[in-house]
């Protein structure tokens, strides 16, 4: 009999843990928003993206410029060829292929620290939304938030994109 007590005590246990565990879990809200989306529809968002594209413009004029120039020059001096003496010739052409060499690094250099400074603004916009997401799942009784990027499929009901670029737009400036 004792045995048998021990045991229905241990099932009741048991069966009160299984309740309650799924009544939490019952509980847990599970939301998923569009990082990207928030990037290219939030003001603040917006003006990085804005800003970043017009830098790249700018960089990308600059180099088709001097390319154009180099190969202007290459032209010139295969125009010379016949008319140079083979000295001169090779003079202009290892010329040439240096400020060829120097436009490369340049560019490379240029793209290089566009893309660090990309990254770096990226990353400060996503440090300055996060605690007003943080905030958000707080007041809204969230258990996690997922990025759509990795979802394979969900309602959009559970999406929360739209108030979370209100939320920034509202808080960032």
């Amino acid at each position: 009999d004792l045995l048998m007590l021990k045991s229905f005590k241990l099932y009741f246990f048991c069966f009160f843990l299984l309740l309650n565990s799924n009544a939490q879990s019952n509980e847990k809200k599970i939301v998923y928003l569009n990082l990207e989306n928030i990037f290219q529809n939030s003001k603040p968002g917006k003006l990085i993206l804005e800003d970043l594209s017009n830098k790249q413009k700018i960089n990308i004029e600059k180099f088709k410029k001097k390319e154009i120039e180099l190969r202007n020059a290459e032209q010139d001096i295969i125009k010379k060829k016949n008319i140079l003496s083979k000295e001169e010739f090779d003079v202009k052409a290892r010329a040439l292929n240096e400020q060829m060499k120097e436009y490369n690094i340049m560019r490379e250099k240029a793209f290089s620290e566009f893309e660090k400074n990309k990254k770096k603004k990226l990353n400060q916009f996503l440090e300055n939304i996060t605690p007003l997401i943080e905030n958000f799942v707080k007041e809204n009784s969230i258990s996690i938030v997922l990025n759509q990027k990795n979802l394979f499929i969900a309602s959009k009901k559970f999406d929360i994109t739209d108030q979370i670029i209100q939320i920034v737009n509202e808080n960032i400036k």
